[in-house]
């Protein structure tokens, strides 16, 4: 009668030991996420009275571009308050995934502004 307990036993145990070790199920559900997908931005600089924007994401075509002078703390003579507007000189066109524009800052009468401090503020949709 052991040999039937021992027998039984060793079924029991090989059993269970192959549930063990089986593969448990992939448990099911939602998993939300929030935020923003975020693009590498513009590749910006700035020479001598340009603003050029490379490798820019098509998806921000259409970037609003705000210009602010800006004045030093303490100055002897009054700063020029002209208004300075940006221009679209160049574009590389809307095929690609990528852009690359070119602006130029002008006076009110489209003559390139060549000196002075701007605080350039780039939107994009």
């Amino acid at each position: 009668m052991n040999r039937k307990y021992v027998a039984i036993a060793a079924g029991l145990l090989l059993g269970a030991s192959g549930a063990c070790v089986a593969e448990t199920p992939i448990a099911q559900g939602v998993i939300n996420f929030t935020g923003s997908v975020v693009e590498s931005p513009c590749t910006a600089s700035a020479q001598a009275g340009a603003l050029n924007l490379n490798d820019c994401p098509a998806q921000v075509r259409g970037t609003r571009i705000d210009l602010h002078r800006v004045e030093p703390q303490a100055s002897v003579s009054a700063p020029d308050h002209a208004p300075v507007n940006v221009k679209l000189v160049a574009d590389s066109g809307k095929t690609g995934r990528f852009y690359h524009q070119q602006y130029a800052l002008v006076d009110v009468s489209g003559k390139p502004v060549t000196s002075g401090t701007f605080l350039i503020t780039l939107t994009t949709p």
